[in-house]
């Protein structure tokens, strides 16, 4: 009996084993057919607006791989998800492909012929009763978080696929049973994807360098059928196209990057987060380019000296257009067109035709005609005696070492600014005979930058200076009387102002507000003094300038580098950025129409400059304009307000042209001026920014002597943004993308020139 009750006993304890198996095993399948269905998963997702995603690409399901344990999994799925919200990130595009083998994949997929298996990390810590899901439990947490999940379809390359593009079943399964919106590329991005990376191998061809494909603009569609989730914009490392894309067309989210390379340097994404975050952008061309017909340039009763002239019209983009009879073809949305035209001898008529409307001019070819005797004129000037001063009339002079060559400059001077003459030079300039003064260090001042002054005029003295402080420069004021001319070297921290024709007794400052900076000065054998500064690498020297004070003094101004901040205005707070939108009122700049309703250069260059206001200064810089209209300060308006406000990066904004005698419309692309070194560096940051926000040509930064950039004060450069005589160029410089993809562009390269 008693063998027989033990025999029960067993066998119920394994019957309640087995029951309870059953139940658990029930309870595990139910859990694995309602897996992240319900409230973790969603087709739609947020609003589009708000959508900030951040993509977990392969490289990411890798390093999950390295997570062991199943409690290291879900810290690192947790941390990433903080990362990613750390970033300003609200969602997370999975791709799920684990990068050591695109056979193997973080979800739990079961299903026949799928090609694909969970990946080893996933299901090594799997118990009989506990199998983790990480996809599941990177959901929940978001969820926790108020983020949300969302797949990325990929090839075995990891390149996102395309909109049409056959879809491997396990991932149509994934997203399915996880009740996520699987993305993929339009069909558009993924033709211009691909054709940057086609051009980059012709590249590579040619020159037998490899080079990586500029990315495009790219668009993320949702997949799933009947996904409402938001289409979402993604361009990597410019935010300035990023942003403005987002901001004139609604109703889509922003891609800010993969999270690895995001978390190694994320500034490009906070940029593009905080150019997102304003109102609505403002209008900053104040005409659109009409859709109507008009030939722009050249203007009726033009007289022309060339064989072909180069047409330049606007004109309704949905309607064929001749002129002469030849189909002009036209590219871009606006209906700006061009076309290369033969004249003949004497008066040409041009018709342009579209639909009903006509449009005719008249101009006629001539040919130069010669006149005078070519006897040069004298223009006034007189030569000066030996030790005779001279002072600068102009707001600006060039210092020559070759009165006859406008590119030998020595030296800016300035207004003001006084020196003995050595010797008088007579010679012909233009058709005019003048004189250029020899100063006693060689150099040359043409007479017509500079009036002669009585011959006891005496020279400048100093005695001894003081220090005081202006914003972040560190002024120091010559006791005495004069306003010297003055000549500099600056290199490797190393700034030596020799002035010309003055005498200095006493001492400068000890503190020169400068840690570790000393100042030695010294007679010179011409007979004027040297100051030599040496700057410690800590505390450098950004910019100097010479100012003549209206009592008929000298002060030197020394400008402190400035530095990123990390208030919460945004990483410019603190720094001073001078805009110069070129040409203005009458002045209409590069092609010069006359008609009143096509938008000039002065134009695009106003717009441009108050884009690039807005994107400064949301990132905290104080910004500054030399015209906020359409007024006309001359070139010496403009150098004055430059050193008057002693920005710490002064910018002039043009656009480029060329002669229109020929087909101008392959003439395109970006370039960029600099007169001292120390704007060389703006202006190849400029360069790099502008090209890529906008996709232009990258023709090259170069040095020439613009008058607005020959400033020591800060660096200094004139910018040509893009060519307004080729029609498609034109249409991206005055479309409201390209403006604030410019405009934007400026910004991030002045923030790239910060130091910090």
């Amino acid at each position: 009996m008693k063998t027989k009750y033990r025999r029960r006993r067993a066998l119920a304890a394994v019957l309640a084993v087995a029951a309870l198996a059953a139940v658990a095993g029930l309870v595990w399948l139910l859990v694995l057919l309602v897996r992240g269905i319900g409230s973790l998963g969603t087709l739609d997702m947020r609003a589009p607006k708000d959508v900030k995603a951040v993509v977990l690409a392969a490289d990411w399901s890798s390093y999950f791989d390295t997570s062991r344990t199943t409690e290291e999994q879900r810290a690192f799925l947790e941390s990433t998800l903080d990362e990613a919200a750390g970033l300003g990130a609200n969602t997370v595009l999975l791709s799920g492909r684990v990068d050591n083998d695109p056979a193997q994949v973080l979800f739990r997929v079961k299903g026949k012929d799928l090609a694909v298996a969970t990946a080893e990390a996933v299901t090594e810590n799997d118990k009989f009763l506990s199998k983790f899901d990480p996809v599941q439990y990177l959901m929940k947490q978001a969820k926790e978080r108020d983020m949300q999940v969302a797949l990325i379809a990929t090839d075995d390359g990891g390149q996102p696929l395309a909109q049409g593009s056959a879809l491997p079943e396990w991932l149509e399964k994934a997203a399915k049973d996880y009740k996520l919106a699987l993305y993929g590329l339009d069909e558009a991005s993924a033709a211009a994807r691909d054709a940057a990376k086609a051009e980059a191998e012709s590249l590579a061809a040619e020159t037998g360098e490899e080079t990586e494909p500029e990315q495009p603009l790219l668009t993320y569609v949702a997949l799933t059928e009947g996904s409402e989730a938001p289409a979402l914009l993604r361009k990597d490392g410019d935010a300035a196209l990023l942003a403005a894309a987002w901001q004139l067309e609604a109703g889509r989210g922003l891609v800010l990057g993969e999270l690895g390379s995001l978390l190694a340097d994320g500034s490009d994404a906070a940029v593009a987060l905080r150019f997102v975050s304003g109102e609505a952008l403002p209008d900053v061309l104040a005409k659109d380019v009409p859709a109507t017909l008009s030939i722009v340039t050249p203007a009726t009763g033009a007289t022309l000296y060339t064989e072909n002239v180069y047409l330049i019209g606007t004109s309704d983009p949905a309607q064929p257009l001749t002129v002469n009879g030849t189909t002009v073809e036209r590219t871009g949305d606006m209906g700006v067109w061009g076309l290369l035209v033969p004249l003949n001898m004497g008066a040409n008529d041009i018709t342009a035709v579209q639909g009903e409307n006509t449009v005719t001019i008249t101009v006629t070819r001539s040919t130069y005609s010669g006149g005078g005797s070519g006897a040069a004129r004298p223009d006034g000037s007189v030569a000066a005696a030996p030790g005779q001063k001279l002072r600068i009339t102009q707001p600006l002079a060039s210092l020559l070492t070759d009165y006859s060559n406008d590119d030998s400059i020595q030296m800016t001077a300035y207004e003001g600014a006084v020196a003995t003459v050595k010797k008088s030079v007579s010679f012909v300039r233009s058709n005019r005979r003048t004189y250029a003064y020899q100063l006693e260090n060689g150099g040359y001042i043409l007479a017509k930058d500079c009036e002669l002054l009585d011959p006891s005029t005496p020279g400048a003295a100093f005695t001894g200076a003081e220090r005081s402080t202006e914003g972040n420069m560190e002024v120091f004021t010559f006791g005495g009387s004069g306003t010297p001319l003055y000549t500099h070297t600056w290199e490797a921290g190393e700034l030596t102002l020799t002035f010309l024709s003055a005498s200095f007794s006493g001492e400068m400052p000890a503190d020169l507000g400068f840690g570790g900076a000393t100042v030695t000065a010294q007679p010179t054998e011409e007979g004027g003094f040297s100051l030599h500064f040496v700057f410690n690498d800590a505390d450098p020297l950004w910019g100097y300038h010479v100012r003549y004070t209206a009592e008929g003094g000298t002060q030197i101004l020394l400008k402190h580098q400035p530095k990123r901040s990390d208030a919460e205005t945004g990483p410019l707070t603190g720094v001073t950025v001078m805009l110069d939108p070129g040409h203005g009122g009458t002045d209409m700049g590069a092609v010069g129409s006359t008609s009143e309703n096509f938008p000039q250069e002065k134009d695009l260059n106003l717009a441009e400059a108050l884009a690039a206001k807005y994107r400064l200064e949301q990132l905290g810089a104080t910004v500054l304009m030399t015209r906020s209209d359409d007024s006309f300060p001359t070139l010496g308006d403009r150098v004055k307000a430059l050193n008057d406000a002693a920005p710490d990066f002064f910018i002039s904004v043009h656009h480029n042209s060329t002669n229109l005698d020929k087909d101008t419309n392959g003439l395109v692309g970006t370039e960029c001026y600099w007169f001292y070194t120390e704007g060389k560096p703006l202006a190849q940051a400029l360069m790099d920014r502008m090209t890529s926000a906008t996709g232009r040509e990258a023709r090259g930064v170069f040095y020439n002597y613009f008058y607005v950039t020959r400033s020591n004060i800060c660096p200094a450069v004139l910018l040509e943004t893009g060519f307004v005589s080729s029609p498609t160029e034109y249409q991206s410089c005055a479309g409201d993308l390209g403006l604030w993809a410019e405009g934007g562009a400026i910004a991030q390269a002045v923030l790239d020139c910060v130091p910090g």
